[in-house]
């Protein structure tokens, strides 16, 4: 999530709370007061109710601190007025904003761990130790939310499955504080194997669970070399089917790079054949950051040029009544024939478009580029 930053006074311990733009804004939830106005600012002083935790101040507003209330100040106008009320945010001593969750929106997600049993050469978050309390802010970050507002939430990693039992504890907390949100659990699906750890997760996240997993090849040969662990396809193969035979929904991903492009046909054959039970298949443009920035010259290849051994791949599930999907590609990279299977699938805060998007009479339907890469296609350009 994006990140803000100002001066901060009487902080001395991260502040999570949600935002509130008016002292009308009452909840029993606690409240971080956004002023942007001389008059939003001088109210400051005058806060006092329990469940105000700290508040934030613009960089046009003359504001010493002498309020008794948390606060960072001085943070740019621009960036405090996409804050909505309802959003979820955490206050470093640092002066550090983190948004963590806005309400409304389908792209929130939670970070379960840092922590992964793979090493994918293009996973955008590279695996790490997890720090001090991360499930515990798990857990209040989802007290935190608002459930009317919250129709679909993510968990990734990492690798979640690594919790055991505190993924259980999760997904019973999103179920009871989420009950009518979409769920979507993003995982490699190497610990499905073990079929009673599989059927403790799915009756944990049961009936709004959705589980997302990347199948990279349909061989382990290549599957492996992407995944970096021997063995992870026949894992995974063994996870599927376990899931398969617990009834639990589940998606394929496959991430589009110089390892994965060259059999997307015989991929696609190879599900049609062998994994006829899942909902959907996915194919992914690369994000450029993380692992995938380190092996980049390894891994980069234009889109524009697999463009038609993509349109294959889609276009035999799709006759196959296999529903199938394409992520974090412009349109003007596609063939038009496939055009209808493009989904606007780049978080919000993470997307963008290039100044030769400008006029582009497609532009509402593509997806745009990802604002955190470095490389992007050579053909990018407005359909006219």
């Amino acid at each position: 999530m994006p990140l803000l930053a100002g001066k901060a006074v009487g902080i001395s311990r991260p502040i999570m709370g949600v935002v509130a733009r008016r002292r009308g804004f009452w909840e029993s939830r606690p409240l971080v007061y956004v002023a942007c106005s001389p008059r939003e600012a001088a109210a400051i002083a005058s806060l006092r109710p329990k469940h105000w935790a700290a508040a934030l101040v613009a960089d046009n507003l003359q504001f010493p601190p002498h309020s008794s209330i948390p606060c960072i100040y001085e943070v740019p106008e621009s960036e405090l007025a996409h804050l909505a009320e309802g959003d979820i945010v955490c206050l470093d001593p640092t002066g550090d904003i983190a948004l963590l969750y806005k309400a409304g929106n389908p792209h929130n997600s939670l970070l379960a761990t840092n922590r992964c049993n793979c090493l994918c050469v293009m996973c955008p978050q590279r695996p790490g130790e997890d720090p001090p309390g991360l499930m515990d802010n798990n857990l209040k970050l989802l007290e935190l939310m608002d459930p009317q507002r919250t129709p679909a939430l993510g968990i990734t990693g990492g690798e979640p499955t690594l919790l055991g039992e505190d993924l259980i504890r999760l997904l019973t907390a999103c179920r009871r504080k989420l009950p009518k949100a979409m769920l979507t659990l993003l995982t490699n699906g190497r610990r499905f194997k073990d079929l009673e750890f599989a059927r403790q997760v799915v009756k944990a996240g049961y009936p709004q669970l959705f589980m997302e997993i990347p199948l990279f090849a349909d061989n382990d040969t290549q599957h492996d070399a992407v995944m970096g662990a021997k063995g992870s396809f026949y894992d995974t193969l063994e996870g599927l089917h376990n899931l398969a035979l617990l009834g639990q929904p589940v998606g394929l991903r496959t991430v589009l790079h110089t390892l994965t492009v060259g059999r997307l046909v015989p991929y696609a054959e190879f599900i049609y054949r062998n994994l006829p039970f899942v909902l959907q298949v996915a194919f992914m443009g690369m994000e450029t950051v993380g692992l995938a920035r380190d092996n980049l010259e390894k891994l980069w290849i234009d889109p524009y040029e697999y463009r038609w051994e993509l349109a294959a791949a889609v276009r035999y599930l799709a006759r196959r009544l296999v529903p199938v999907s394409i992520y974090n590609h412009q349109l003007c990279l596609l063939p038009e024939e496939v055009w209808p299977f493009a989904r606007q699938s780049i978080t919000t805060w993470k997307q963008m478009y290039l100044p030769v998007c400008d006029g582009c009479k497609v532009r509402e339907r593509c997806g745009g580029l990802f604002g955190t890469g470095e490389r992007y296609s050579a053909f990018v350009k407005p359909v006219t």
